[in-house]
């Protein structure tokens, strides 16, 4: 028979019951019957939560038999039925206890069927590795043992019983979850994985029971980077599919792990586990953008020297445009049509000139080699080495502006983007984390500080005169802050070796270098540079 009919029946069973007690009673008894009869009403038809059903159930376990004998003791009729019972072949002694445990089976059923209810949306969060009961289960223990003293103290056998009762059946539940679900009640494998640090993969687990009862799970990863869904579900035999999304940073664990908290159909028993599911081997940033970096210049014939006795030397072939650019050597495979020989007459050597497309601009990478730790030296490492592979790739003419927090770590004029991306591979090296001393603040807006002095100084009103004096203490502070600083020095001397238009690429995690750049970019912008959005690096 289905559950939610027996359910059924049972209530139906207690509406009956209660209703014949009330009308049987006297009135001064009968209010404690229709207080029953109106908690019964509530669990069947109202849509409450499934603790509020719960403790109703609960109430109507202790309450129900002593209302049976308030039916014994003073009935409607002139005689009490105790005194017609007396009669039957059974002694009240046994007879009362026996009518109580008939009256009060039901509502165990109806409290089993609420608890299983209540299970699935009242999963405990995760906590300390190991089993134990469930706040639910002291709660109802608590209530038993409570009644079975207050049994004692005031002498009544019934609420002795009843307490008794229901004390045994949360012990039976117990006893039997403990059989059924083993310290490790679900089977996840492990499976590895390579991924690049701070790169995603998606990965898919079977998760399956060990326990021989249905499981109520909730799974939720200790690591921020690692998600996975569903977060709640029920695990049987057939088991569940679970669905990772990994963003590994580099200083994270190679073996993330999930808390996973699992309850018995009742929720009366709770058990957690850890999960590790997965063995990642995480690749720095740096490594795999310098592998590529490797790949390009030994496709390209202008590899290190790990290549450069194994393949023919090469040349990238520029994009053909109409305006000139820079002249070079020649190297095997350039066209004739391409030699300067007024130069190379001069030089004694062959020239070649080399040309650009229309409004194709050439390119500085402001690259700030100061970090906080290894994550973000990784971070920098790598968008140093995409950003001059992408120039290379495209065959975009570049010149490094390379600094710390110390001063300028080198400059170079305008050249082969080939020659700029084995500079940087040879510049990573460099990078090292530092412990900065201050905090750095909110980059400064130096065309709005502009503007906003520039609007300030035709105002003769006092209170605007004052404000002038702060804002244009504020940019002479920042100017002479940042006259001498090496990201200053660094983009003035590789701005000064390449005339504009040109755009400026910022590379930087903006620690010691903000109102630097800020001052120095917007004065070029002026020049005629264009610099790409500053963008700290994530």
């Amino acid at each position: 028979m289905n559950n939610s009919v027996i359910k059924v029946l049972c209530q139906v069973y207690l509406l009956l019951v209660l209703l014949a007690v009330a009308t049987m009673l006297l009135p001064l008894y009968s209010y404690l019957a229709l207080f029953l009869l109106l908690a019964v009403l509530l669990t069947t038809f109202g849509r409450l939560p499934a603790r509020f059903n719960i403790a109703m159930t609960t109430v109507i376990i202790f309450l129900l038999p002593l209302v049976i004998r308030l039916l014994l003791d003073y009935p409607l009729v002139s005689e009490p039925l105790l005194h017609y019972l007396s009669y039957t072949a059974l002694p009240p002694l046994i007879l009362l206890p026996l009518a109580s445990v008939i009256a009060a089976l039901p509502t165990l059923y109806l409290l089993d069927y609420h608890l299983r209810r209540n299970a699935p949306t009242t999963l405990p969060a995760p906590a300390a590795v190991g089993r134990r009961v469930t706040p639910v289960f002291r709660a109802l223990l608590t209530t038993a043992l409570v009644m079975l003293l207050l049994s004692f103290f005031i002498g009544n056998g019934i609420l002795l019983f009843m307490a008794a009762m229901l004390a045994l059946y949360l012990i039976a539940i117990l006893i039997r979850v403990l059989r059924a679900i083993p310290g490790q009640p679900a089977a996840v494998p492990t499976t590895g994985r390579r991924i690049i640090a701070g790169s995603t993969a998606a990965i898919s687990l079977d998760a399956r029971s060990r326990a021989s009862v249905g499981l109520h799970c909730l799974i939720s990863p200790v690591d921020p980077w690692l998600k996975v869904t569903p977060q709640r579900f029920t695990l049987t035999g057939d088991g569940v599919e679970l669905n990772l999304t990994v963003t590994p940073p580099l200083a994270g664990p190679v073996r993330p792990r999930l808390q996973l908290s699992v309850i018995d159909p009742r929720g009366l028993f709770q058990v957690n586990q850890p999960v590790e599911p997965v063995a990642l081997e995480v690749i720095p940033r740096a490594k795999y953008a310098e592998w590529l970096a490797m790949k390009f210049l030994e496709q390209t014939g202008a590899g290190g020297a790990a290549t450069a006795a194994v393949l023919p030397e090469t040349v990238l072939v520029h994009k053909r445009g109409i305006e000139y650019f820079d002249s070079r050597s020649y190297q095997p495979g350039d066209r004739l049509k391409d030699i300067d020989w007024k130069h190379s007459l001069k030089l004694n050597e062959l020239i070649i000139k080399e040309y650009i497309e229309a409004g194709e601009q050439a390119a500085i990478i402001a690259a700030n080699l100061a970090v906080s730790d290894a994550e973000e030296a990784d971070k920098l490492a790598f968008k140093l080495i995409t950003t001059a592979l992408t120039l290379a790739r495209e065959a975009i003419p570049a010149a490094l502006a390379v600094y710390n927090q110390e001063g300028i770590v080198v400059t170079t004029t305008a050249t082969d983007p080939r020659e700029i991306l084995k500079e940087t591979l040879s510049l990573v090296k460099e990078i090292t984390p530092v412990e900065f001393a201050h905090r750095f603040l909110e980059t400064p807006n130096i065309g709005k500080l502009r503007r906003s002095i520039a609007r300030l100084e035709p105002a003769t009103s006092g209170p605007a005169q004052r404000l002038l004096d702060i804002l244009s203490f504020e940019h002479k502070a920042i100017e002479a802050a940042v006259k001498s600083h090496p990201a200053t020095r660094a983009l003035s001397l590789a701005a000064g070796r390449l005339p504009p238009p040109a755009v400026i690429i910022l590379v930087s995690q903006l620690n010691h270098d903000t109102e630097a750049l800020m001052v120095a970019t917007e004065k070029l912008s002026r020049r005629g540079f264009t610099t790409l959005p500053l963008e700290v690096l994530r």
